[in-house]
């Protein structure tokens, strides 16, 4: 999909004009996030097709990985991906259905499930984290060190501030 942001650029543009006092910077801002995430997303997954994931089963695969003993609760994977336990659900399915994972009651509380790594789902995570690092770092290649600390601050920075925003309403 070709994201064209002049257009939805020009439509604000528009509507600034109708209505004074739009904060017309920002809104633009706002929305560009999520043209940015979207071009992100569709790039990951075009590498990613490559070896039968998407960016979700990828990240849950890394996130499998990254946990103690290789083990994770799928509350704990849903709150990492930033998605609902029914997709979370939906997406282990997969995952154990492609033989890359496995779920297991938990040791700790047999009423829980763990997921983890199956040695063919450690194998291709691991082949293709480095493929990913190197389309990251082709992805920041234009920025300097210093953008790129920079970027991270006023991201987090952001981020706090949006986390603020919604304690207060």
């Amino acid at each position: 999909m070709n994201l064209d942001f002049t257009y939805f650029e020009n439509g604000i543009g528009r509507i600034s004009g109708q209505l004074p006092g739009m904060p017309q910077d920002r809104v633009v801002l706002n929305r560009l996030f999520f043209y940015v995430f979207k071009e992100l997303d569709d790039v990951y997954n075009q590498h990613l097709s490559e070896f039968g994931l998407n960016s979700s089963s990828f990240l849950a695969l890394a996130m499998i990985l990254s946990s103690e003993d290789n083990r994770l609760n799928p509350s704990h994977l849903s709150d990492a991906l930033i998605a609902s336990r029914t997709n979370v659900t939906r997406l282990a399915d997969d995952l154990v259905g492609s033989g890359w994972v496995s779920r297991k009651p938990c040791t700790q509380d047999r009423r829980r499930v763990e997921l983890s790594l199956t040695p063919s789902g450690r194998k291709l995570i691991l082949a293709v984290l480095p493929v990913i690092w190197q389309r990251i770092e082709q992805q920041w290649s234009d920025f300097s060190p210093a953008e790129i600390t920079e970027f991270d601050r006023l991201l987090r920075k952001m981020l706090e501030g949006l986390r603020h925003f919604r304690m207060a309403s």
